[in-house]
């Protein structure tokens, strides 16, 4: 086992980034450059890191793990190194076993009212690793949110800017103003940020993006917002509405899940 290939994985997972290992476990004796164990780890931007063997077989194992990481499931691909016309002929074959693994999810929630507690109390449920952004030293407290990983004081928008990042990174904008809520809206909605949602009815949802249009943010970006956000549950209290937006994000991570028999009741 290759230590420091793991310790390259943990360090990835740990800045969000997910990652997928390619994992050589059956193979010919003779014939493969790599046996049984060897290991490759890539990251969602392509980097690879390790090797089964290089050549052809190594990129289209490449090819298979972003492909696991965009699904999440894993699979068991099979190559042979028997050669066609213009390859190398090994005589060989390999078994390779492709399994992602999701970079460390952070719910960062803009906002510290009466939705952000029971909705950073959800995330934790969830082992995401929880921001709390609020204006208000009396509501982003360790006291009020002894939970939450970070709590940053200030400037919604301003301190938002601060933050990196990536697919693993899901937003909520539920501050205590509209105002608020769409500077935070326009400083990320350009990011790669995973999920942003804003709390919102109908016709905030208009306005803010005719706002955005007219501040020349392109509306293809539009897409990217849930606004209003959470699935339609008919949710009325905080704790409802709270469970409505984890639930769109959960729906968001596991779409390719969605419509198996596994909730089905059956044994």
């Amino acid at each position: 086992m290759d230590h420091e290939l793991l310790l390259k994985a943990l360090e990835a997972a740990q800045k969000g980034q997910s990652c997928a290992f390619a994992t050589v476990i059956d193979a010919t004796i003779k014939g493969t450059p790599r046996k049984a164990g060897a290991k490759m780890i890539v990251l969602r931007d392509g980097t690879l890191l390790g090797s089964i063997g290089g050549g052809r077989y190594e990129l289209a194992a490449k090819r298979e793990c972003l492909k696991a990481i965009r699904s999440g499931k894993p699979a068991l691909v099979t190559y042979n190194y028997f050669g066609e016309k213009g390859q190398s002929v090994c005589g060989g074959q390999i078994k390779v076993f492709i399994e992602p693994f999701a970079g460390i999810k952070h719910l960062v929630i803009c906002g510290a009212g009466h939705i952000a507690l029971p909705l950073s109390v959800l995330g934790k449920m969830l082992n995401f690793r929880v921001t709390i952004i609020d204006n208000r030293e009396e509501f982003a407290n360790r006291a009020r949110f002894p939970h939450a990983d970070r709590i940053v004081v200030g400037p919604h928008a301003k301190k938002l800017a601060r933050l990196s990042f990536n697919g693993n990174t899901y937003i909520m904008i539920v501050t205590q103003g509209n105002e608020y809520d769409f500077e935070c809206l326009e400083t990320v909605i350009r990011s790669d940020a995973g999920y942003i949602g804003v709390i919102s009815s109908k016709a905030k949802r208009v306005k803010f993006f005719n706002r955005l249009a007219s501040a020349g943010i392109p509306p293809k970006l539009f897409k990217k917002v849930s606004i209003p956000a959470g699935l339609d549950i008919g949710a009325q209290t905080p704790e409802e509405i709270a469970i409505s937006i984890i639930a769109e994000i959960i729906f968001l991570g596991n779409k390719s899940f969605v419509g198996t028999d596994k909730f089905s009741g059956k044994d």
